[in-house]
């Protein structure tokens, strides 16, 4: 019996978890422990510490507890940890102090993993399960645009907070959640598009841990602005029309119109290292493509080779002559990086002439010459022109002259030196 006393007496001793930073950790271990069953004197143990420290144990006696209740224990972690040891010592021990169960279980978590999931474990009357806490967001860049939903993973209760306001409660016991920003401002009576540039309302913060305790870790911050349109993709992409020119173009779907009475697209060119093509803006409605999707058209002729556009919407005011400051941060929405997308040049004309035969006697004016078109634009027809070389001059002797397919005979010919010119239905010329 004594025996016994003594070691109840230990694991009340031990009921604990250490939190030893003065500010909210990056990583945390929220432990749940459940009494499941009970088996005379039970002890459920669970230990976490790292690399470099940190970390804390918790102790509970199943006899001085009900089956069902639940406890939580927040154990912070030191941010440059590698790896985390995580390990469970559950016994019951019966009154001769013989054990009547044992469960031992240990677990290595490196830090590149620690947002994999939740652990679980259960043996002698206590169940205890593991949550990493870390904020994660995930398919999301600063600054967010208001119609975006977050997705935030690793943690257990969750709050936000706008600006300087009061937390307030997102979603209780679960790993992740999904927000839609403008969902959230709405529902505090906010618009977004009214907060001034600077304004401490235009941040958000989310953070995540234990609310029963107060207990989270470091919070993950948004600055929220107005959206863009959203790119859908290019449309009516062209080469170069020749070989040696430089106007290709290309058209930018996107999923709203502007509203021309309040806001102004701002589209710039970039050649994919970062060179600065050139700037366009526009404030009329954009191209209907469909019911849901509209088109801009970069105005200027494009060079072969690979691209991007940034693009914005910025809020005007018509009234005032001249479109807000570049500086302007209050008026301008999300900036949006296209795609890369690639210009490609006209495959050059290419051709070949030879001899068919001469004349077939003096002055007959029957000599014949073959030309063969060997490269160009499929789906384009051809013309050629020919010149007679007399010495230094040179004398046109049959103006452009259409032909069919890729292949045609010049006939006609009287003796003499010719030169012959090719181009296609667009007017490339043969190089």
């Amino acid at each position: 019996m004594y025996s016994k006393i003594k070691t109840i007496a230990q694991f009340i001793v031990f009921v604990l978890s250490i939190n030893v930073f003065g500010q909210n950790p990056e990583y945390a271990y929220l432990v749940k422990t459940k009494i499941v069953e009970y088996l005379h004197a039970n002890n459920g143990s669970l230990s976490i510490n790292t690399d470099l420290g940190g970390g804390g144990s918790s102790h509970y006696f199943a006899t001085y507890s009900t089956v069902g209740d639940v406890y939580f224990d927040f154990m912070s972690l030191p941010d440059n940890f590698s790896q985390s040891k995580i390990r469970i010592d559950n016994t019951a021990i019966k009154i001769a102090n013989y054990p009547d169960c044992e469960y031992v279980r240990e677990k290595i978590v490196l830090k590149d993993n620690f947002n994999s999931g939740v652990l679980s474990f259960g043996g002698c009357s206590f169940q205890q399960i593991v949550y990493p806490l870390h904020i994660v967001g995930t398919d999301n860049t600063d600054p967010v645009c208001s119609l975006t939903t977050i997705s935030l993973k690793g943690g257990y209760d969750w709050e936000y907070q706008i600006g300087n306001g009061g937390w307030k409660t997102l979603a209780s016991a679960t790993q992740s959640v999904n927000i839609n920003i403008g969902d959230i401002y709405a529902d505090n009576g906010i618009d977004i598009n009214e907060l001034p540039a600077g304004s401490v309302q235009r941040s958000i913060h989310f953070q995540t841990g234990h609310k029963a305790s107060n207990k989270f870790v470091a919070r993950r911050t948004y600055t929220i602005t107005g959206c863009s349109p959203v790119f859908v993709e290019y449309y009516d992409k062209t080469k170069t029309s020749c070989f040696y020119k430089a106007d290709g173009n290309i058209g930018i779907k996107l999923g709203r119109n502007i509203d021309s009475s309040k806001e102004r697209l701002v589209v710039t060119l970039y050649k994919s290292d970062r060179i600065l093509i050139g700037q366009e803006h526009t404030t009329n409605s954009l191209i209907p493509l469909n019911s849901t999707n509209y088109g801009y058209i970069w105005p200027n002729d494009i060079d072969a080779g690979t691209y991007y556009f940034l693009y914005q919407t910025q809020n005007i005011n018509l009234d005032i002559p001249t479109a807000p400051d570049i500086d302007d941060g209050s008026s301008w929405d999300k900036l949006v990086k296209t795609p890369n997308f690639t210009i490609e040049k006209a495959t050059n004309v290419d051709f070949t002439a030879k001899w068919l035969n001469d004349e077939s006697c003096f002055e007959a004016g029957d000599g014949k010459i073959q030309v063969e078109v060997t490269s160009g634009e499929t789906g384009r027809s051809y013309l050629y022109i020919v010149y007679k070389i007399e010495g230094t001059t040179e004398t046109l002797e049959r103006n452009w002259t259409s032909f069919s397919g890729t292949t045609t005979v010049i006939n006609g010919l009287g003796k003499g030196e010719y030169k012959i010119k090719v181009k296609d239905s667009e007017g490339c010329l043969a190089k």
